[in-house]
C-alpha cells in the first residue's frame, strides 16, 4: 500500500502569508479598547481622580494651605450631622428645591408641549420664545431676577403696587422666612425649557393614529391624554424627571448670584454650602465632605437614568 504525503504549502516569492484567524479576533478584541483609551485616561484625570481625592480628604483636618493634613477619619461626617446646623438648612433648601423642580417645570413645559404641538401659525416662533430663558447661563438669570425682586425699582413690588396690593410688598431676597422661594422662582423661568422641547420631542413620536382611533371610540381631550398621550411619554417623563432632579440637586450659581447664601446662610443649598466651606473658611475636611455626601444623593437619580438608557441601547 502506497501513502501519499501531502506536498507542503507552498508561498509565492514576494508574499507574505495571511494573518491567523485567532491572531485577527485577538487584535479586533483589542481594537475597541485602543481608539477608547484616550478617552478613558482624559476622564480619569478630569473627573474620576478628583472625585477620589476628595473623598480621601474628606478624611482629614486641613484648611487647604498646610503641608501637614490631620486624620480624623469620618469625624468630618459626624461634625455635619450634629454640629453644623447650616448644613441642615442647606439639605431643607436642596430638597425644596428638588420637590419644586420635579413639580413645577416639568408641568409647565409638559402643558407648553402639548399646546405647540398642535399646528397653529407661529408656532415656531413661540417654541423659541419659551426656550429662551433656558439658554441664558443661571448667573444672568440670577442678576436678571435679582433686579425685578429690587425693594424699590423692582418689577415685582411695581406690580404689585399698580394692582393696589401694597401688603404683599416685600424685600424679597433679605426676608429669611421667604428669600429661597424667590430663587427657585426665578430658577423655574429658566428650567422650564428643557422638559419643554423633551415633551415635545416625544410628543411627535406619537402616531396620530392612535388619537384619531381614540376619537373614534368616543374619548374627549382629557380621556386621550390620560389613556393615550401620558403612558406613551413615559419614557420621555422618566429622562425628564431623572435630569432635572440632577439640575436641582447641584444648582449653584443662581444662588450665588442672587442671594450669596444669605440672609444669615437661609438659602444656603449643599453646593454652596460645600464652597462656603471650602474656599471662604478654610475647612477643606467639611467641603469635601459636604460633595461627598451631595454626590451619594445625585447617585440616587442618575443610576436608574444610566441604566434605562443603557438598556434602551
Amino acid at each position: 500500500m502506497v501513502t501519499t504525503t501531502a506536498p507542503p504549502e507552498t508561498i509565492p516569492a514576494g508574499r507574505k502569508r495571511s494573518p491567523s484567524p485567532k491572531g485577527r479576533n485577538d487584535r479586533s478584541r483589542f481594537l475597541p479598547w485602543a481608539f477608547l483609551a484616550p478617552g478613558l485616561v482624559i476622564y480619569s484625570v478630569v473627573v474620576v481622580y478628583p472625585m477620589l481625592y476628595s473623598a480621601y480628604l474628606s478624611l482629614f483636618r486641613w484648611d487647604g494651605v498646610a503641608p501637614k493634613k490631620i486624620f480624623v477619619g469620618f469625624q468630618n461626617y459626624v461634625t455635619l450631622l450634629t454640629r453644623n446646623e447650616v448644613f441642615w438648612v442647606a439639605l431643607k433648601n436642596n430638597a425644596i428645591w428638588l420637590l419644586a423642580a420635579l413639580l413645577v417645570p416639568t408641568s409647565i413645559g409638559l402643558g407648553l408641549a402639548l399646546v405647540l404641538n398642535s399646528r397653529f401659525r407661529g408656532s415656531h416662533i413661540f417654541r423659541s420664545i419659551f426656550y429662551f430663558p433656558a439658554v441664558l447661563s443661571l448667573a444672568v438669570v440670577g442678576l436678571i431676577w435679582t433686579w425685578i425682586y429690587h425693594p424699590d425699582l423692582g418689577l415685582a413690588n411695581q406690580l404689585l403696587d399698580a394692582l393696589g396690593l401694597k401688603v404683599l410688598k416685600r424685600n424679597w431676597l433679605s426676608d429669611p422666612q421667604i428669600a429661597i422661594y424667590p430663587v427657585i422662582l426665578a430658577a423655574t423661568w429658566n428650567a422650564v425649557g428643557l422638559p419643554m422641547l423633551l415633551f415635545l420631542a416625544g410628543l411627535q413620536t406619537i402616531p396620530p393614529e392612535m388619537h384619531e382611533a381614540a376619537k373614534v371610540e368616543g374619548a374627549g381631550p382629557i380621556r386621550r391624554f390620560l389613556y393615550v398621550t401620558f403612558p406613551l411619554l413615559r419614557e420621555t417623563t422618566l429622562i425628564v424627571l431623572a435630569i432635572t432632579s440632577i439640575n436641582a440637586l447641584k444648582a449653584y450659581d443662581i444662588v450665588y448670584a442672587m442671594t450669596n447664601g444669605g440672609p444669615a446662610n437661609r438659602t444656603q443649598l449643599l453646593s454652596t454650602w460645600m464652597y462656603f466651606l471650602t474656599y471662604n473658611y478654610n475647612e477643606v475636611g467639611l467641603g469635601t465632605a459636604i460633595a461627598v455626601v451631595l454626590f451619594s444623593l445625585t447617585l440616587i437619580f442618575a443610576i436608574p437614568y444610566i441604566r434605562m438608557m443603557t438598556r434602551k441601547v
